[in-house]
């Protein structure tokens, strides 16, 4: 059984999230931790505004209305999962360094789930915002990012690049995510320019033993855009990614690019990081 972290801030609840977790359960039982997290990371507003920050609190936080957000919002999580024959854990993380919170939490889990779309979204609804990039940076396990209207797709797309971060990305996806593993799955590697990928004969005898229905191509990649274009052009499919290295792919997964996928593409992204 694998522990889930699904993250929940003020009253978001991550439907296409939940759709994904209710998968996995009817393949392989989970335990899902549903963490809590103020609708706001107080910290980083006053880190901005200094004493000033108590006058430019919402509203809703002076009148102490923070905490029935988030019990309305553990009510509907608790259902959800009863309804489900979901194995659950409620944590309430409403200090005021929510994202310090659920970072720390991350070391206890072997995923965190958190919404494409609606993450933070009530503080800046660009994605990846502030809050977003800040969790892929430091989560201490993977993240799966979801958009809301998740569709299971049946086919993996691992990118690889020669770089010690998207082997690692590749080996963590099949060993969380085992009943995905038998997807339909593409290795793509990312060829910047002429000469051969190092040890691709090795990442392809890695790749095999856990994805049995494999198949190997280049992408060449001259510039930003071109992953992005190719992979719009492809049936839906779980996206994997070795982040915040000094891989090519990683270099290509700037706040343009990421918006792009996140928003235009609109597939789910595993990203993993040593």
């Amino acid at each position: 059984m694998k522990k889930i972290i699904l993250a929940l801030d003020g009253k978001h609840f991550p439907q296409g999230a939940f759709e994904f977790v209710k998968s996995i359960n009817n393949r392989n039982k989970v335990l899902l931790a549903g963490v809590f997290l103020s609708p706001v990371d107080y910290s980083k507003v006053l880190a901005f505004t200094g004493m000033e920050g108590v006058a430019l609190m919402p509203d809703w936080l002076m009148r102490n209305e923070d905490d029935v957000l988030v019990n309305s919002n553990i009510q509907v999580f608790e259902e959800a999962c009863a309804d489900e024959g979901i194995e659950y854990r409620v944590h309430k993380d409403t200090d005021m360094m929510a994202i310090a919170s659920l970072i720390e939490e991350t070391r206890f889990a072997d995923l965190l789930l958190v919404s494409s779309d609606l993450f933070y979204e009530n503080v800046q609804r660009e994605q990846p915002n502030f809050y977003l990039e800040e969790v892929l940076k430091k989560a201490e396990c993977p993240v799966m990012l979801i958009p809301e209207d998740y569709k299971e797709p049946e086919q993996n797309f691992l990118t690889y690049d020669g770089s010690e971060s998207s082997v690692f990305a590749i080996k963590q996806f099949a060993y969380i995510l085992p009943e995905l593993a038998g997807n339909e799955t593409i290795l793509l590697s990312a060829v910047g320019h002429k000469d051969e990928l190092p040890e691709y004969s090795m990442i392809a005898e890695l790749v095999a033993r856990h994805y049995p229905n494999l198949k190997l191509m280049s992408l060449p990649l001259v510039n930003r855009n071109d992953f992005a274009d190719w992979i719009g052009r492809q049936r839906p499919g779980y996206i994997v990614l070795g982040a915040f290295s000094r891989s090519l792919f990683s270099q290509l997964f700037k706040k343009s690019f990421a918006n792009r996928v996140i928003h235009d593409i609109r597939m789910p992204i595993f990203i993993s990081h040593k």
